[in-house]
């Protein structure tokens, strides 16, 4: 491992906290008296994010944003009761400083981890060298986890999917082709996913290098009911929203922060020439599609793809 001495400016680090990488997502606590709601439905795709007066602007990017991305699901993102709120199946889910929670539960939000909302960079970002401050954090982190793994309250998911227990979600699930290989999925995702193989598919014929990806991979992994490593959140693979590429062969490259973790403690300053890496067309028929790649994030898993419109619609 190739390791620079140059330390990661403090520029840097404040930056990464303010991307969310070192800390969770911010938000005002607005649980206040019964008010009118201030109603926003979706609409064309040019139609204004922000209410006039919104007293929470975070709140309401996110929550429009979700009613956005799914429409079909979530009909309504309104202000309600103090609070920004989206329906889903007749089932109101509260903003609640980031956890999107019921109703009986807003005043319990300080026992949930907050749903990740997130800038999602269109570009590879920098990686960041080698710092013992970043490394310190980084490991402070990791070991708070340990000790107290974070907890999502998993309603809005489970109503926005329709999985709320295992035998609901695999009845959600289908086979979904892509490029030859065939992966199951949450049913709603299966579209998604098989148009990017289409995009691929196409793209191969002129681009050797995505012909010679799609070539490489042995098979996709989708649903697998599962929480996160190191937490108690159900995974994304748990709805069946998120598929990882494998391949036939990571040629010694990184793929997983906590694997690498495991042997090098400034795995998250690991150059990406040593890591297992997706071509960048690929990544971008992904997004095309409403998919993230964990390849962006600082906690990086380059196999990693999970359905997230809302995430790409925020980071526009």
């Amino acid at each position: 491992m190739i390791r620079r001495g140059v330390l990661l400016s403090a520029a840097l680090l404040a930056a990464c906290v303010l991307a969310g990488f070192l800390t969770g997502p911010a938000g005002a606590d607005r649980r206040g008296p019964a008010a009118a709601a201030d109603a926003w439905v979706p609409g064309p795709a040019g139609e204004e994010w922000v209410l006039p007066g919104d007293r929470d602007p975070e709140a309401a990017r996110v929550m429009q944003a979700l009613a956005r991305a799914y429409p079909a699901r979530v009909t309504v993102a309104a202000q309600r009761d103090g609070d920004w709120a989206v329906l889903v199946d007749g089932a109101w889910f509260y903003w609640a400083t980031g956890r999107l929670l019921p109703e009986g539960l807003r005043s319990q939000w300080a026992s949930f981890a907050p749903y990740r909302f997130y800038r999602y960079p269109a570009e590879l970002p920098t990686v960041p060298l080698p710092d013992p401050l970043v490394r310190a954090r980084l490991a402070e982190r990791v070991a708070r986890n340990a000790a107290s793994p974070p907890h999502r309250h998993e309603g809005f998911l489970s109503q926005l999917y329709q999985a709320r227990t295992r035998a609901e979600t695999e009845a959600r699930l289908v086979e979904a082709k892509f490029s030859g290989l065939r992966v199951r999925v949450h049913g709603s995702v299966a579209g998604p996913l098989e148009e990017v193989g289409r995009d691929l598919e196409r793209l191969s014929g002129e681009d050797p290098e995505i012909r010679a990806f799609l070539g490489s991979l042995k098979g996709l992994a989708g649903f697998n009911w599962r929480s996160i490593d190191g937490t108690r959140s159900r995974s994304y693979h748990g709805y069946g929203a998120a598929v990882d590429l494998v391949p036939r062969s990571y040629g010694g490259r990184q793929v997983y922060w906590r694997w690498t973790m495991e042997n090098d403690e400034d795995w998250y300053a690991v150059p990406y020439s040593h890591r297992w890496m997706v071509p960048a067309a690929v990544t971008r028929a992904f997004e095309a599609r409403g998919f993230v790649w964990g390849g962006k994030w600082l906690f990086f898993d380059t196999m990693h793809f999970e359905y997230r419109p809302e995430v790409l619609l925020l980071s526009q």
